[in-house]
């Protein structure tokens, strides 16, 4: 019961801080549907952890203006690459965290321009990579450590044990 409470507090912190507070500023505009689910996928070792980033993905859908599915199929698609990368790669570093996330969310926009591009004939990055790169990637790398040591915290305060289950 823990886990889907902590589950649904990440995801709850993620749609008032990205449609409120981030909203508002336009030079900070990090990513934190994928970022939760880039720290659910790397740090919960569990299988679920596809579905988690389905769910973000799917919720991020909701709040944007392209075609829905579009953000939950890229995140189910990253949510392998991150899982496996988890159990051969990482290893819990602090210091690899933000470069990881911010690479991933240049992969993000790369698939989703892919797809929308392949699929709809539409131009999603017209404003440019470095955009991307200053408003979103680096964002989102910031907010990555205290995210995690936030789940890391709730973690040993609900005494989940999640990056300790089995493969």
């Amino acid at each position: 019961m823990t886990i889907a409470f902590v589950c649904f507090l990440f995801w709850f912190l993620s749609i008032l801080l990205e449609t409120t507070v981030f909203a508002l500023i336009s030079w900070f505009q990090p990513s934190l549907f994928f970022l939760m689910a880039t720290i659910f996928c790397l740090h919960w070792r569990g299988e679920e952890s596809y579905f988690i980033a389905l769910l973000f993905g799917l919720t991020a859908d909701c709040f944007s203006t392209l075609p829905f599915g579009i953000f939950g199929l890229t995140y189910f698609i990253l949510a392998f690459f991150m899982r496996w990368y988890a159990i051969k790669i990482y290893q819990e570093a602090m210091i690899t965290l933000p470069m990881v996330s911010g690479i991933l969310v240049l992969f993000l926009n790369a698939m989703v321009l892919v797809i929308l591009n392949t699929f709809f004939s539409v131009d999603y990055l017209s404003s440019g990579f470095q955009k991307v790169v200053f408003f979103e990637a680096i964002p989102t790398a910031i907010l990555s450590i205290p995210v995690l040591k936030g789940l890391v915290f709730l973690e040993k305060r609900y005494k989940l044990h999640l990056s300790e289950r089995k493969f």
